[in-house]
C-alpha cells in the first residue's frame, strides 16, 4: 500500500513538471498544483466509479504531501475548492472536502495536522467519516477514525481557565436527500498531538452539556451559522428610578450566531426535514473566559453593532472556503 501511494505521488509530480511553468516552482507548489488539478477532475467527473477512484488517488496524494517535512509551512492557498483552516496559534490545520453518492448522501474526507508538544513536530491524521453510524452524536467524544464528517468553514481558538486550548469548528454536513446539518464542533489536541473531537463546554443550550451542537434542517432551507462581532441586550440589576423597571443594556461581543429553527408548519412538529431557519430569530453562543464555556444567549440582535460600541477584538477565525448549498 505504501509503495502504491509513492507511485501515485510520483505520477502526479511528473505530470505537473511536464508543464514548463511548473518546473520553476518549489516542490510543495508543484504538489499543490497536482491536488488542485485532481480535485477539479473529481468535480467534473460524471461517472461515480471513476469519481471515487480519483478521490482515492487524492487521499494518497494528500497524505504523501502532508507527511513531507515542513509541509505545515506551505499555505496551500491555491486550494479554492477544498477547505483549508489554520488555527491562529499555528498548531492545527484542517483540510476537508466531500463527495455525493448516487443516493444523495454526502461523504466527507479530510486530514488534520496537529502539533505534538512532546516530539516538537506535527502529526498527520486522516479523518474517517462515520456520521451516519454514530448514535446520539451530540453526546460522545469522537476521534479521527470515528469522525462526524463536515466541511469546516471557520476555526475559533479559545482558552479555558486551566490554559487548555479548544478549537471551535463551524461546519456544514450536506446530509442526505431529506435534510442537511450545520455543526459547532469542539476540537482539542493531547500533548502527543492526538486530535479529539467533542467537549462538554456548552452551557445553557440544553439540560445536558452536549459535546457538539448539531442543527438539522430542511434540505433547501438556508441557515445562518457564523462567528462575528454582534450586539445583544441584557437586563442589569439596576432599576430605573422613574419606572422602577430593570435597566436593559445593549452590549457587544464576539459570538457564534445562528438562526432559530422552527417547523415549516406547526402540524409537522420538529421533524428535521421540515425545520427551517427563521432569519428574524437569532440566538448565539458567547465564550466566557472565566468559566471556559460557550454560554447560550437567546434573541441576539444580528446586525453590525453601532459605531458607539467598542471595536471588535482581533478575529480568531479565518474563512477559507464557503460551500455552495
Amino acid at each position: 500500500m505504501h509503495m502504491k501511494k509513492h507511485f501515485v505521488l510520483f505520477l502526479f509530480v511528473c505530470s505537473v513538471f511536464a508543464n514548463g511553468n511548473a518546473q520553476r516552482k518549489g516542490t510543495f507548489a508543484v504538489l499543490e498544483d497536482s491536488i488542485v488539478q485532481l480535485h477539479r477532475e473529481i468535480l467534473l467527473e460524471n461517472e461515480t466509479r471513476l469519481r471515487y477512484q480519483k478521490n482515492e488517488q487524492l487521499l494518497y496524494l494528500f497524505e504523501e504531501t502532508l507527511e513531507l517535512k515542513n509541509s505545515f509551512s506551505h499555505p496551500f492557498d491555491a486550494l479554492k475548492t477544498i477547505s483549508v483552516l489554520t488555527s491562529p496559534d499555528k498548531k492545527v490545520r484542517i483540510f476537508t472536502w466531500y463527495l455525493i453518492s448516487d443516493d444523495g448522501v454526502h461523504e466527507h474526507y479530510g486530514f488534520i495536522q496537529s502539533y505534538n508538544e512532546e516530539k516538537k513536530q506535527y502529526r498527520l491524521c486522516e479523518l474517517i467519516d462515520k456520521w451516519k453510524r454514530i448514535e446520539k452524536p451530540d453526546s460522545k467524544p469522537l476521534s479521527c477514525d470515528k469522525w462526524y464528517g463536515a466541511l469546516y468553514t471557520e476555526i475559533i481558538e479559545v482558552k479555558a481557565p486551566n490554559n487548555k486550548t479548544y478549537y471551535t469548528l463551524l461546519g456544514w454536513n450536506g446530509g442526505d436527500v431529506f435534510s442537511q446539518r450545520k455543526i459547532i464542533e469542539i476540537l482539542y489536541v493531547s500533548n502527543k498531538g492526538v486530535p479529539v473531537f467533542g467537549a462538554p463546554i456548552f452551557k445553557g443550550y440544553t439540560k445536558s452539556s452536549p459535546m457538539r451542537v448539531i442543527f438539522e434542517y430542511a434540505k433547501r432551507s438556508p441557515f445562518l451559522l457564523h462567528y462575528n462581532h454582534q450586539s445583544y441586550t441584557e437586563k442589569t440589576a439596576k432599576k430605573d428610578k422613574k419606572t422602577n423597571k430593570y435597566i436593559v443594556e445593549t452590549l457587544s461581543a464576539d459570538m457564534i450566531v445562528f438562526n432559530r429553527l422552527i417547523p415549516m408548519n406547526e402540524a409537522l412538529g420538529t421533524i428535521p426535514q421540515f425545520m427551517v431557519g427563521e432569519a428574524s430569530l437569532n440566538d448565539a453562543f458567547i465564550f466566557v473566559e472565566k468559566t471556559g464555556k460557550w454560554t447560550f444567549k437567546a434573541d441576539i440582535i444580528a446586525r453590525n453593532p453601532d459605531n458607539t460600541l467598542p471595536p471588535p477584538r482581533e478575529r480568531k477565525s479565518r474563512i477559507f472556503y464557503t460551500p455552495i448549498q
